[in-house]
């Protein structure tokens, strides 16, 4: 018997920071456009099974900043099932004090079994850079968890999506060429009905050796497909994702908020890679 889809949101890059301190980096009213998107959830016709937030889920990683997100999430959420990543912006002691998960820098990786569906959720930061990876530790967390559950479909929650291209040498947008073969190697076998991702604030749907790669736009400002080479040209937009898995796979619709796409801010590729190498020497 066919059964009914799986309906669950996919939200990304929320990028709050705490009205009390001031952030000359932020590009937009990220309180706002966050707020939108919880409503727009609670005026949908059918209440989601969870909500999967993929990371960036502060600015600047301040313990206040969490707080703020933390009654955020109180006052808007609904008493619905979250599941949340870490991005690079995010910081991992002022998260899990804020949270009541402990004390230290450890990644937060975490996975549970919500409405039937096991949700895998890797940290995939690299303190002090952009781009993202999978350490030997977790990938070795990963075979473990994605062993569990055997009978189940699997959901994995990342901020930094697969590299694509495995050629290039810097991968400030995505996981390093290492981590995505790793994770490539690790899911063989299982039945990963998706990836959701983030980062590169742009709606971006890849099909990665046959799973689903889903990126959400998010919240803080949306990138624009169009821009010159050597460009990330960075423009006013939000939104959420609606996403349904059926038994024959998953369906993800995209969500945007009413948006201008006025622009906000040029950056220079060649300059953020100089950066990103910068750190490791």
């Amino acid at each position: 018997m066919t059964q009914d889809p799986l309906f669950f949101v996919h939200l990304t890059d929320l990028h709050l920071s705490a009205p009390q301190l001031a952030n000359p980096l932020l590009l937009s009213d990220t309180m706002s456009a966050v707020r939108a998107s919880f409503a727009a959830i609670r005026g949908l016709s059918q209440r989601p099974a969870f909500v999967v937030i993929s990371g960036d889920l502060t600015d600047r990683g301040r313990p206040e900043d969490y707080e703020t997100l933390k009654d955020l999430l109180t006052e808007e959420a609904d008493d619905l099932p979250l599941v949340l990543a870490l991005g690079n912006h995010d910081q991992r002691g002022p998260f899990r004090a804020v949270f009541g998960l402990g004390a230290g820098e450890a990644s937060h990786d975490h996975d549970a079994v919500i409405a039937g569906l096991h949700v895998i959720t890797l940290d995939t930061a690299i303190p002090g850079h952009v781009g993202g990876e999978i350490d030997a530790a977790q990938q070795d967390w990963l075979r473990d968890r994605l062993g569990a559950h055997p009978d189940l479909r699997k959901l994995l929650v990342l901020h930094h999506a697969p590299l694509l291209d495995l050629n290039r040498t810097q991968a400030w947008d995505r996981l390093d060429a290492a981590s995505t073969e790793a994770l490539r190697q690790a899911m063989a076998g299982h039945d990963v009905v998706g990836i959701l991702s983030g980062h590169v604030h742009m709606e971006e749907v890849s099909l990665w050796h046959g799973v689903p790669v889903v990126i959400g736009q998010g919240h803080h400002a949306a990138t624009d497909p169009t821009a010159p080479k050597g460009e990330i040209r960075l423009v006013e937009g939000a939104g959420l994702t609606l996403c349904h898995l059926r038994d024959s796979g998953l369906t993800a619709t995209f969500v945007p908020h009413a948006q201008t796409r006025a622009l906000i801010k040029r950056i220079d590729i060649a300059g953020l890679m100089a950066r990103e190498a910068s750190r490791d020497a």
